[in-house]
């Protein structure tokens, strides 16, 4: 296992989750250099931190990852909180769907996530062309 399929992992399915619901959210990853969409355009910025990353070294020294997964929730102002209620919960239904028993785990990093909180909304600046809403939640990955 490696930090980057822990990454990918979640990266996936987050991603595929809120092409799902919505295909015209773009998908911005932490890890990646991107210019800022434009004022029109819903888009998610998705950060994977990795607060610890060990490989155990009793038995069959498995490797051990933990941190949190934040992604930040961007719709135009003038599309109200409705539709950032919807992306938002693509984006928990993403996260939570490592969980599932019937998740395949085509990385081979085992996957969880816990404590999911959000969306917090933060009050629109006038200044701002987006409404903003964070999600986060810890993960662990084993392999």
């Amino acid at each position: 296992m490696t930090l980057v399929k822990t990454r990918a992992a979640f990266e996936k399915a987050v991603t595929d989750a809120v092409k799902d619901v919505d295909p015209t959210v773009k998908m911005v990853y932490d890890n990646v250099g991107y210019t800022r969409p434009g004022k029109t355009v819903k888009y998610i910025v998705m950060t994977v931190n990795f607060g610890q990353a060990t490989q155990q070294a009793q038995g069959a020294a498995s490797s051990f990852y933990a941190g949190f997964v934040q992604c930040r929730v961007y719709v135009p102002k003038n599309k109200g909180t409705s539709v950032l209620a919807a992306v938002s919960e693509s984006v928990i239904t993403g996260l939570t769907s490592v969980n599932a028993s019937d998740y395949v785990d085509t990385y081979s990093c085992s996957p969880r996530v816990s404590d999911i909180s959000g969306p917090g909304i933060v009050v629109d600046n006038q200044d701002e062309s987006h409404c903003l809403g964070v999600i986060t939640c810890q993960f662990s990955a084993i392999a």
